[in-house]
């Protein structure tokens, strides 16, 4: 019920909005979706499938879909760029073209190292075929085990045992929430919204506005 739940934007988009713009490293600035519900007829006031659209101020753009009456492609997590794609929760990149050269491997590397050791992604038990043939590399050297709840929770023993949380998680937190719950209301109301400038903190792309400069 809509008064205790925003469905599937706030249940699951948020952590995908996370994922996005922590690898962009960008917030959006605007978005635009629709939501129905088109198969579970059992009283729910909560869309079964939404889509939404997020764009950057570069005309990146971020796209969220969910369908629960169909789970033949499970979660899904894709980065495309225009030299590759990096599936997160299966721990796989994918050059678009050309193999890297080794100095771009080496680069990769590095990057992987600094950056995912310390940021577990949920993997999956199924790899299913796409539209290219190539198999890609595993970020991290081998196939994600299990499904990542093992990860999560290692991760969660280690900020405990150092004491010490991923950076910036209270600000990811903050967005995650704000970017649903905006993607929702402009479901509700079949409108463009932009993100209100009344709500930016300092973060990222994005600061935070007095109410005189408001």
């Amino acid at each position: 019920y809509k008064d205790f739940s925003k469905g599937l934007m706030t249940e699951l988009a948020c952590h995908q909005l996370q994922i996005g713009s922590w690898a962009l490293q960008k917030l959006p600035e605007k978005v635009m979706g629709h939501g129905a519900i088109t198969y579970w007829k059992d009283g729910r006031e909560v869309y079964d499938n939404v889509s939404g659209i997020y764009v950057f101020d570069e005309g990146m753009k971020m796209t969220f879909d969910s369908i629960i009456s169909n789970k033949f492609y499970g979660l899904e997590e894709q980065i495309m760029g225009n030299l590759g794609t990096v599936e997160p929760e299966k721990g796989r990149y994918y050059f678009e073209s050309v193999a890297p050269a080794p100095a771009f491997l080496q680069l990769v590397n590095d990057w992987e190292n600094k950056m995912f050791d310390s940021l577990p992604f949920a993997g999956t038990s199924w790899a299913p075929e796409t539209a290219n043939a190539n198999t890609g590399e595993f970020i991290l050297g081998e196939r994600p085990k299990g499904d990542g709840t093992s990860l999560l929770l290692e991760a969660f023993v280690e900020a405990v045992i150092t004491q010490k949380q991923p950076e910036r998680i209270a600000e990811e937190g903050y967005y995650a929430s704000m970017l649903c719950l905006l993607g929702h209301q402009a479901m509700e109301e079949e409108k463009t919204l932009y993100f209100p400038d009344e709500y930016k903190i300092d973060y990222l792309n994005h600061q935070s506005k007095t109410l005189e400069t408001v």
